[in-house]
């Protein structure tokens, strides 16, 4: 049952339980006396009947009925704060058929909804309550304030945006492509939203509503907005000076001169002809803009903020796209976070202090770190919504200093130094460019409009560009070096950046030479390069050995030939170059070669990348990442397919070291899987060994951080070898735990959570075989076609029917239930060639279903993948996805073998009683939570217990074959499982001790909550 179906079916105050236990609670039923709010409980907001319906996270839910239900609901949540107790609140209003919900906390936000019909914003604050994960009751409460307050102005804001947006884009039809005639309406909503913050700056001849009274005089005196205010207030007053405007733009009023990019014509603009009709613009105000209050301060919650706009950014992205492009807000809490690490991570590598001193420093803004910070380059190579720099240019802004005058001047001289930032989707650099703008006009304290220093043309800083797949890098396969002359680059850019007016043509065009010059060179020196590699392997080549032979090898010359082939592309790349003289594509070591040449690189590398699994990537991209990214291999198996290519996140993580300058930092949120997952072996070994790792921080543990499918984990690392003893950060703060970095070394999976116990599991690794090593592991049987074998219709012929177990189907010891599943094959195990005559009628008529699965090469339309494992006489199956590890021995069922499918692994062995001791052995306390550890993490709490996690858990060589284990396991089966018997029996196998067993033991009982 959906929310929506819930709150259709409350009808009296007894059904609100039902919705507690909707949001993650436990349900109770108690009336309570009319005495227990108090006479202020019933003077003016009469309580009918009260009860307490539930508890969710040791937080009380309180349910009420009565009139005015928002009111009420505050009203009493009010009454519990001033008590000290924080309480959920419901109250039902029968006859108006509404339903509200409060908390006694803070200021004790109401969500007030028609149960009939719920909008959508309702449910999206509902659904957040219903997310929640295990947490202390306070902050419970704290959570559900923030959802039912400034999440919901958010959500309000971002769905109005939303539908103003698609209006508009339908609007401009004489642009054909519809990305296109989106990102136009998106700059023409961008540049109105703009306007909104600096009008609640007073900077809009000082008038409040300014933009309201001129839509007005414009539709009254009949004039088309688009013409008449619109373009003559962008084009003509904010984007000109004073002393250059018209009679008809100084009639705006003191409105200043912004300059910026924001205020130019775009190049769509100067192929559209069209125009917005007054109609679609007078609802893109009316239900769009003023329906909410502006400020340039971030961080508040009762206006829209500029923080706000990168939550904008995600939600204007349609769903497929955000997943296609990994596209996630990260808060601003663990934006700072992440940039002090890496800040304290650059001052220990560049001073050659401990990080408890650089801390202190950091804190302290002390004198010696200054120079350091003030000529410092960041990078973020996805700046996404613009979070990491503007979250940089805050904190670099208070660790400076604010000099004699104004502090704006401090930020623009941050913007224009030290900050870069590349992103392949136009719409995100617009909305940095967008927010790191109001971060400094927030800090402007001008008061007269004509002395507004105009806005940097940060265009230049914040480029549109594919931060992976550079062309000439690709067809070199290799880093470029840096481009000769970036000083002269540097100033160019410089000069461009603070140009306005009929100067800055001009300086446009002598940076686009300037950048057109360090491609040049760029392309110059790898044509030499590639000349000297040529060289040097026929020179050897051709060397005479010990014998006097100087035939050369075969490997060589094959060398060779790839060597020329690709040394061929790169001077057909110059030629087109020299021939068309423009840049196609963005090139860090030319458009930003100043960077390069003067340090090698960036000296810090932050951000969020893209998180994007390997069967979302385009095939064509992922063979492209597989020649130019090492790490992006994934493991050392060799085998192929999606779960052995790793996320997107981890090319990004290659490419930022790459970026970064040598000792310089790289700070990057990417998937916790990472630590753990298969793929990310060849990452984690290169990590360990060539770099030093300063923090490595798993963030799926705890509150939940952020919205997303699955779990985070920052690595902050500096690019030079590690000394001898470093050792590696596990979190933020002074009290994080710290591990030796020679435990990482090997490419094995990473434990970074549980300190103790994760030493615990690495000892018992080093005394004990593993169970991968003494049996195979398998998936289940794969159908390619679920629909088409399992639960088919009741009239197929009974003979070829079996019951089918999916991963959460299963309990410990047991199958909780199956499902039935079409079995076309014989007993001894080969797929019939010949089928009864209704299943067969059945599979043709899914013939083409059949004939498309991925894994289908030959044979008759039905066959099914991997039967032979999962038919094998004695197994052990566990869930592949579960909150914990679950094991099951099977061996039949009444004459008919149940078949594990593949949300099952399975694990075949030679008899049952082993089978038995085994699954006990797996569903001790002491494995699931050695399990956990090395798991990967999944959405809502989740683990997946594939093949690699559980392969490598201990197994002594005296478990299979007990036969006390397998007494358990059958008791179990039965419904008499002892677990406490059971894991008594498995610490005498493993020799714990009572500490030990404690320290799993609070292993095996956490849960995962942060998402991303």
């Amino acid at each position: 049952m959906t929310l929506h179906q819930l709150l259709r079916g409350i009808k009296a105050l007894s059904d609100l339980p039902g919705l507690v236990a909707e949001l993650g609670g436990t349900t109770s039923w108690q009336v309570l006396p009319k005495s227990f709010w108090g006479s202020r409980g019933r003077a003016g907001l009469p309580v009918e009947v009260s009860a307490l319906i539930g508890r969710s996270n040791e937080l009380p839910w309180f349910a009420a009925s009565g009139t005015a239900a928002g009111p009420l609901a505050q009203h009493l949540a009010r009454i519990l704060l001033k008590r000290g107790e924080s309480a959920g609140i419901l109250v039902h209003d029968a006859t108006a058929r509404s339903l509200a919900c409060s908390v006694a906390f803070g200021e004790c936000p109401v969500l007030a909804l028609s149960m009939a019909a719920p909008d959508r914003v309702a449910l999206d604050c509902l659904s957040r309550i219903a997310g929640l994960p295990p947490m202390a009751r306070l902050a419970h409460a704290a959570r559900i304030a923030d959802a039912l307050a400034g999440e919901g102005l958010g959500t309000r804001f971002f769905l109005a945006f939303e539908g103003q947006l698609d209006r508009l884009a339908d609007e401009i039809r004489d642009i054909p492509r519809s990305e296109n005639r989106r990102s136009l309406a998106l700059l023409q909503l961008n540049r109105i939203l703009f306007l909104y913050f600096i009008q609640s700056k007073g900077w809009l001849d000082g008038r409040p509503d300014f933009i309201r009274s001129h839509v007005d005089q414009c539709l009254g005196g009949r004039k088309q907005l688009h013409a008449h205010l619109l373009k003559p207030l962008f084009f003509g007053t904010l984007n000109r000076e004073i002393s250059q405007r018209t009679p008809a733009t100084l009639a705006f009023g003191r409105v200043p001169f912004l300059n910026g990019g924001l205020f130019e014509p775009h190049a769509l603009e100067r192929r559209w002809r069209g125009t917005i009709s007054n109609t679609v613009w007078r609802d893109v105000f009316d239900q769009l803009f003023e329906r909410f209050h502006f400020t340039v301060r971030e961080g508040t919650a009762t206006a829209i903020a500029p923080d706000m706009l990168g939550r904008v950014f995600e939600g204007v992205m349609a769903p497929a796209e955000r997943r296609g492009t990994g596209t996630f807000y990260t808060p601003p809490g663990l934006v700072r976070q992440i940039i002090d690490a890496s800040f304290i991570a650059l001052i220990v590598t560049r001073l050659g202090i401990s990080s408890d001193e650089a801390l202190v420093r950091l804190e302290r803004k002390d004198r010696s770190i200054q120079p350091l910070l003030a000529s410092l380059s960041l990078l973020d190579p996805a700046v996404g919504s613009g979070a990491f720099l503007l979250g940089a240019l805050e904190r670099l802004a208070e660790l400076r200093g604010t000099p004699i005058g104004d502090p704006a001047n401090v930020k623009r001289q941050i913007l224009l130094e030290n900050l870069f930032g590349v992103d392949i989707n136009a719409t995100a650099v617009r909305l940095t460019e967008l927010r790191l703008w109001l971060a400094v006009i927030a800090e402007d304290s001008t008061e007269d409009m004509v002395d507004v220093t105009p806005l940097p043309n940060i265009d230049c800083l914040i480029r549109q560009g594919d931060s992976l797949t550079d062309p000439l890098a690709l067809i070199a396969r290799m880093p470029f070096r840096a481009a000769a002359a970036g000083g002269e680059l540097a100033q160019l850019r410089r000069v461009f950046a603070v140009s306005t007016g009929r100067e800055k043509p001009e300086a446009a065009r002598a940076l686009r030479a300037g950048e057109q010059s360090a491609t040049a060179s760029c392309l110059a020196r790898a044509d030499l390069e590639f000349e000297r590699r040529v060289r040097e392997l026929l020179f050897h080549a051709h060397a005479p050995d010990l014998f006097g032979t100087t035939l050369p090898q075969r490997n060589t010359l094959t060398r060779v030939r790839e060597l020329r082939t690709r040394w061929a592309a790169v001077r057909q790349a110059r030629r087109r170059f020299e021939r068309d003289g423009e840049v196609p594509w963005f090139q860090f070591e030319s458009h930003f070669a100043d960077v390069f040449e003067k340090s090698g690189g960036f000296d810090v590398v932050v951000g969020n990348p893209p998180w994007v699994r390997a069967e979302q990537v385009p095939r064509a991209v992922r063979e492209v990442l597989t020649q130019r990214y090492r790490w992006w291999r994934g493991g050392e198996s060799g085998r192929r397919g999606y779960r052995h290519q790793p996320d997107l996140a981890v090319a990004f993580l290659e490419r930022a070291h790459e970026l970064a300058a040598p000792g310089g930092i790289t700070g990057m949120l990417v998937p916790a899987k990472l630590a753990t997952a298969e793929y990310g072996t060849l990452a984690r070994r290169a990590l360990a060994r060539d770099l030093t790792i300063h923090m490595a921080a798993d963030l799926s543990g705890g509150d939940r951080i952020f919205e997303a499918t699955t779990y985070p984990m920052v690595i902050v690392s500096a690019k030079v070898r590690p000394p001898s003893g470093h050792c590696v950060r596990l979190g933020f703060g002074d009290g994080a735990p710290r591990v030796s970095q020679e435990r990482f070394e090997g490419g094995s999976p990473w434990i970074l959570k549980h300190a103790g116990a994760a030493g615990i599991a690495r000892d018992l690794a080093v005394r004990h075989a593993t169970l991968g090593e003494q049996f195979s592991i398998h998936l289940g049987v794969k159908t390619g076609a679920n629909r088409v074998f399992l639960q088919p219709p009741i009239e197929v012929e009974p003979a070829i029917i079996r019951a089918a177990i999916r991963g959460r189907d299963l309990e410990p010891f047991r199958i909780d239930r199956t499902v039935s599943m079409l079995w076309p094959y014989a007993p001894d195990g080969t797929v019939m060639a010949h089928l009864p005559p209704i299943a067969r009628a059945h599979f043709e008529k899914h013939a083409s279903t059949l004939g498309a699965r991925k894994d289908y090469k030959s044979g008759p339309p039905w066959i099914l993948f991997r039967t032979g494992p999962a038919t094998a006489p004695v197994r052990v199956i566990w869930a592949d996805l579960a909150s914990r590890l679950i094991a099951v021995a099977l061996s039949g069922h009444q004459g008919r073998p149940l078949i594990p499918l593949n949300t099952c692994y399975v694990m075949p062995v030679r008899a049952v009683p082993m089978a038995r001791a085994i699954a006990a052995w797996l569903n001790t306390t002491w494995m699931r939570a050695i399990a956990v550890l090395t798991a990967d993490p999944a959405s809502g709490g989740f683990y997946r217990f594939n093949a690699a996690s559980v392969g490598r858990l201990p197994l002594p060589s005296a478990v299979p074959g007990d036969a006390g284990l397998a007494d358990i396991a059958e008791r179990a089966e039965h419904g008499q499982l002892d677990q406490g018997e059971l894991d008594e029996r498995a610490a005498v196998h493993l020799n714990l001790s009572t500490g030990e067993a404690g320290l799993l033991s609070a292993v095996a009982g956490a849960g995962t909550g942060h998402r991303r």
